[in-house]
Formats: C-alpha cells, sequence, structure tokens
C-alpha cells in the first residue's frame, strides 16, 4: 500500500509518537529530580521518525509535519513546565 506524501498526515504521525512513547515513559516511576526530563525523552521517536521520512522514505512533507509537531511541542516543554 502506497502512503500519500501529506503533511496532515505528518503532523498525526508526529503526535501520535509523542503520545505513545510519553505513555510508556510514565509507566516508569520518575522523581521530582528528573524535572522535564521524561517530556524531553517522549520526543526522541519524533526525531527518528522524522529522518526516516525525510532521508529512507523519501516523503518530505510527511517530514515537515513531524518536524514541526516535534519543534513546537519542545519549546512549548522548555517554555510552560516550570523547573
Amino acid at each position: 500500500m502506497k502512503i500519500k506524501d501529506n503533511f496532515w498526515l505528518g503532523l498525526l504521525a508526529g503526535a501520535a509518537s509523542f503520545g505513545l512513547f510519553f505513555f510508556l515513559l510514565n509507566l516508569i516511576p520518575w522523581g521530582e529530580q528528573y524535572g522535564r526530563a521524561p517530556y524531553l525523552l517522549a520526543f526522541i521517536p519524533g526525531i527518528v521518525l522524522f529522518r526516516m521520512a525525510l532521508v529512507k522514505w523519501n516523503y518530505e512533507r510527511i517530514g515537515k509535519g513531524i518536524l514541526l509537531v516535534t519543534v513546537v511541542g519542545m519549546l512549548l516543554v522548555f517554555f510552560l513546565y516550570k523547573v
């Protein structure tokens, strides 16, 4: 099945990868000393997925959507989460 190169699909893939990995990270009991580390670790699959979409699969629009979700999410974590 051929996947259509679509920006909205990239946004969905980036948000889904963050949500799934964040859910899995919340199963680990983090202490208060780690601060925003679980949030930032949850963005790692988005970065890997972004690279695979651009380089390996040659889906430019999907990669741009994943990158947008990742960058905006990281900025929100940095500016809204108080340490």
